[in-house]
């Protein structure tokens, strides 16, 4: 077996028990008010409102805060600013630009690049989840990627591409520099928070 061979599992192994590391504190978020709400098949344009304003607090923290920290490892962080999305969303549905200008942002607390790639893995992820949010959103209130649903369409047909590139470079970095554990606790940290953050909304 070849030395790629066996990176390669390494990379493999590390994503798996990540995920089954994550998987009770993801699966907390998604029982958040907001989170069930958005899928709810009566989800009202306020509920859409509501998540999206609360992401929007998450999403612009993780840009201005994290990549910063993490652009010499994920060589990509310019295709990957969302924000500005959710806010051509909300003004299509209706926020004025002095209510979308007076969004709380919260904060991402991190001492190491380790810990920021875990809270970008949680960022990450939930543009992958999207995809199926987009479809909900689409059938339920009628929004298009052009017309008030650019957010949840992520980055369109480059959604899978950029994920399998961003967990590529984020798995290469966790085995090189055996760092695994430092992710993974940032990441079910960041799914606390992130749930903590949408109950206060």
């Amino acid at each position: 077996m070849s030395e790629t061979t066996v990176f390669k599992n390494d990379q493999d192994l590390f994503i798996k028990n990540l995920r089954q590391e994550t998987a009770a504190s993801h699966q907390q978020l998604e029982e958040n008010r907001l989170s069930k709400a958005i899928l709810s098949p009566s989800v009202s344009l306020s509920d859409y409102q509501a998540y999206l304003s609360a992401l929007y607090a998450v999403t612009i923290a993780c840009e201005d805060q994290v990549f910063p920290a993490i652009s010499a490892i994920i060589p990509d962080l310019q295709d990957r600013y969302k924000s500005n999305k959710i806010i051509e969303d909300l003004s299509f549905t209706g926020m004025s630009d002095v209510q979308i200008d007076a969004l709380p942002v919260c904060r991402f607390e991190f001492s190491s690049p380790s810990e920021a790639l875990g809270i970008m893995y949680v960022i990450e992820g939930s543009t992958l989840g999207g995809r199926i949010l987009y479809k909900h959103i689409h059938e339920t209130l009628g929004f298009d990627p052009e017309r008030g649903a650019a957010y949840f369409w992520g980055y369109g047909t480059q959604t899978g591409i950029l994920w399998k590139s961003f967990i590529s470079a984020f798995s290469q970095f966790a085995v090189e520099n055996d760092n695994s554990s430092q992710i993974t606790d940032s990441a079910v940290k960041t799914f606390i928070i992130i749930d903590n953050w949408l109950s206060k909304q």
